[in-house]
């Protein structure tokens, strides 16, 4: 196993992890497609009964994996009232073009094939560890943090700021009421 391959397996776990325990809906669903993707791409990879070895050919497998795992984004950034899912889903797409550059041009070098589809998964892992992490601050902070666009209220379309919405608690910027000082 090569250095890179175990940082990127040890990141792959953590940010999983930490995913799936902190994360809302749309992060832990993330978390769930990335993991099944490595496991499929993996498989696929691996599996070859090719002289030459992977990347050598456009990989058709991951190539509908990675397909798979964009759609699953592009819908995630649809219903979910996340903003992190519309970089991941161009994150995925630049992958993809890597996919399309090896079948337009089979004589692209299996090595740069590889790095023009992999190194994208870097970034995105990021993404998601980020967008987690915020995830958990904006519930400590609002005590909510809704994951779907069903269920924002009706009123924040309409320009509702967010301390309307949870009147319940205090904003953090607010004074509260000091009584004046006897005299």
């Amino acid at each position: 196993m090569q250095i890179h391959q175990i940082i990127f397996f040890t990141l792959l776990f953590a940010v999983i992890c930490y995913a799936a325990l902190s994360g809302g809906g749309p992060e832990k669903i993330t978390a769930a497609g990335m993991a099944c993707a490595t496991v499929a791409t993996l498989a696929f990879t691996h599996l070859r009964a090719e002289p030459h070895g992977a990347y050598w050919e456009t990989e058709i497998g991951v190539a509908l994996t990675d397909v798979a795992l964009f759609l699953l984004i592009v819908t995630i950034a649809l219903i979910s009232t996340r903003f992190w899912p519309i970089p991941m889903a161009c994150m995925m797409a630049c992958g993809l073009l890597g996919h399309l550059t090896k079948l337009l041009g089979p004589d692209v070098l299996p090595r740069a094939y590889f790095i023009a589809v992999a190194f994208w998964s870097y970034p995105e892992l990021v993404l998601l560890l980020v967008a987690t992490r915020r995830h958990t601050q904006r519930r400590a902070r609002y005590g909510t943090d809704p994951d779907w666009l069903w269920q924002l209220p009706r009123r924040y379309g309409k320009g509702w700021s967010t301390e309307a919405l949870n009147p319940a608690r205090e904003s953090a910027y607010a004074t509260p009421d000091i009584p004046p000082a006897a005299d």
